[in-house]
């Protein structure tokens, strides 16, 4: 099974369960190998009868500050990369959702051409463009091909200016239709171009795996420093582990506003 299918098939509830305990189940497995010699390391050095002055190991001053600034890094680069993802997927919805709106304006406006104004050009050009963005773009947008997306979306763009054309020659322009014709059609094109610009960039792959390497680093620096007792350090640590996986998930989930069990589907589908 590819990433893919399991992402489109495999319920969300149980993508979250698997990230959590693979991540807690790493992170356990991991202390659980290193804990007692980390333990011996983390003992304080053999002192002089008369030296009563409390010494810390060397490596955890070091060890520490390596924990507390990628720590820092990991959770503003992980709050910066969602904030972006959820204003993404908020602007393609947006676009999405004005997009068929302005589609449905326009088809009304073309059914009502007269038919030697070049009405049943118009109205096959408006559902091309519609069978277009549901079975060509909508796919390519879920795999973040952007450059095919928008290379579909002009084909489909100059389908409709081609029709246009021909009802404008055929006397289109002079009927009460055409206004609202052709300012639904400019409206439905610059929300479709909104929708487009969401698509993941080339950035967005390289973005979710710096979180990802930056949290996999905390957690396993936090995981390998914690001189406690193996019972209680299993616990948080498996605990810490489940977090992370979490956020781990959320990130990759939000990465692409059309893929996914939580992607935006077209209101395309809704219409007849």
């Amino acid at each position: 099974m590819s990433y893919a299918d399991y992402v489109a098939t495999v319920p969300t509830a149980l993508q979250i369960l698997i990230s959590m305990l693979l991540t807690a189940g790493i992170s356990v497995g991991l202390v659980w190998a290193c804990h007692k010699p980390l333990i011996k390391l983390a003992q304080e050095p053999k002192r002089e009868d008369d030296d009563t002055s409390p010494r810390i190991p060397a490596s955890y001053f070091l060890s520490g500050r390596i924990i507390q600034v990628t720590g820092i890094v990991f959770v503003f680069l992980f709050t910066f990369t969602v904030a972006q993802f959820v204003v993404n997927a908020r602007n393609a919805d947006s676009g999405s959702q004005f997009e068929v709106q302005y589609y449905a304006r326009a088809m009304a406006a073309a059914q009502n051409l007269p038919v030697e104004a070049g009405r049943e050009a118009v109205v096959t050009a408006l559902e091309d463009y519609r069978a277009t963005v549901l079975d060509r773009e909508w796919p390519l947008m879920q795999r973040a091909d952007a450059m095919a997306a928008y290379a579909a979306q002009q084909e489909a763009n100059q389908v409709i200016a081609d029709a246009l054309a021909v009802s404008e020659q055929s006397g289109g322009v002079d009927t009460l239709t055409w206004d609202p014709l052709s300012t639904a059609v400019e409206d439905m094109l610059t929300s479709a171009t909104e929708r487009l610009s969401n698509i993941p960039g080339r950035n967005t792959a390289s973005l979710v795996l710096a979180v990802m390497f930056l949290g996999i680093i905390s957690l396993a620096l936090t995981a390998i420093f914690l001189p406690t007792r193996l019972g209680i350090n299993l616990a948080l640590i498996g605990l810490l582990g489940a977090t992370y996986g979490f956020m781990f998930y959320l990130v990759v989930e939000l990465s692409n506003p059309f893929d996914g069990q939580g992607g935006l589907i077209s209101m395309f589908e809704w219409m007849q």
